[in-house]
């Protein structure tokens, strides 16, 4: 029990976890309406789509890279599904199609990473602008809506009469990362490669193998949100990922993943989105203006990033007298 304890104090996403408990107390305390259930699932049903988001982007940035392209890759898979739906295209070959969409886009972003030899941030970020430069010609300006009710229900329906179908989906894509990251060669394979690029090469670590994972990875689930966003809407337009755009970065690093690369996971995800939608949900709470709500979510970014900074130096492990760092610890405790 003791040695359990003291890895889960290890855990980058166990201090992410600590400030969204402060966070819940604080925002409790300073309005009687964040308290009430319905308040929590709406929380809960917004937190999801910025999950399934950022879910991929998660393994992106434990590999060392970054993903710009995931809020424009949602966009465009939304606004192609929602063309095909009002063609009579049948709701389970639209979310085939989204979902390869997302895996296309992914290669493409793993070719110019791995192969072409790009820099993460200038590859990602092309690709952004072709992503969405494609979504604003098909769409030439016009808003799509009165989708389909059988497409709808993945993002406003009910299972069990009171369990939203978006939490239900994202509990699902939580569940399928952890398993990915943490108990698979693949997982292992992207961890090495974010803790030494160098050292996982020459450990015969196929790398490029990891880094099409990755931003396949990245892209599929960015499509898979794009789909549930366009249904809770029940609209379809050019920008509608544009919202979501470093929000999805925020929400990984806030959680614990570090930009570095070798540390971090899905829990921690899932703690750092639901955190960006509890601030703006208690802002809005508030009635402060939606003007100052960016400045103020990043300067809880900037404080978070800061105490996880510090609380880095201390999750250092000393055994037989000499000090691990983390990411090397954390390695072993995957491996072993």
């Amino acid at each position: 029990m003791s040695h359990l304890l003291e890895k889960t104090k290890e855990s980058r996403a166990f201090y992410s976890f600590l400030g969204l408990i402060i966070l819940v107390i604080i925002c409790s305390l300073t309005s009687s309406d964040f308290s009430k259930i319905e308040n929590y699932i709406t929380i809960f049903r917004q937190a999801s789509v910025l999950l399934v988001l950022s879910a991929g982007l998660t393994a992106v940035l434990i590999l060392g890279g970054i993903d710009l392209s995931v809020g424009a890759t949602a966009a465009l898979v939304g606004c192609t599904c929602a063309l095909l739906l009002k063609a009579g295209v049948p709701t389970w070959a639209v979310i085939t199609i989204g979902l390869c969409m997302g895996a296309v886009i992914g290669t493409l972003n793993g070719f110019l990473v791995s192969i072409i030899r790009l820099p993460a941030f200038v590859a990602t970020y092309a690709t952004n602008w072709i992503v969405k430069g494609l979504a604003i010609v098909i769409m030439n300006g016009q808003i799509i809506f009165n989708l389909p009710e059988s497409f709808t229900f993945i993002g406003t329906g009910y299972l069990f009469g009171q369990m939203p179908v978006l939490i239900v989906i994202a509990l699902v894509v939580v569940s399928i990362c952890y398993v990915l990251y943490q108990k698979t060669t693949i997982g292992r394979d992207i961890f090495s490669c974010g803790s030494n690029l160098e050292a996982a090469r020459y450990s015969g670590i196929r790398v490029k193998r990891a880094q099409f994972v990755a931003f396949i990875m990245s892209s599929m689930f960015a499509g898979l949100a794009g789909l549930l966003m366009t249904a809770r809407l029940n609209a379809a337009e050019a920008s509608m990922g544009d919202s979501y755009g470093l929000n999805t970065v925020a929400a990984v690093v806030i959680g614990g993943t570090s930009m570095l690369g070798g540390e971090g996971g899905i829990i921690g995800t899932m703690i750092g989105s639901i955190m960006l939608m509890l601030i703006t949900n208690i802002m809005n709470l508030l009635g402060i203006s939606s003007f100052a709500q960016p400045m103020i979510i990043g300067l809880v970014i900037i404080v978070m990033v800061f105490f996880d900074s510090i609380s880095r130096d201390e999750r250092k492990t000393v055994r037989r007298g000499v000090a691990i760092p983390m990411n090397v610890q954390k390695r072993k405790d995957d491996i072993g």
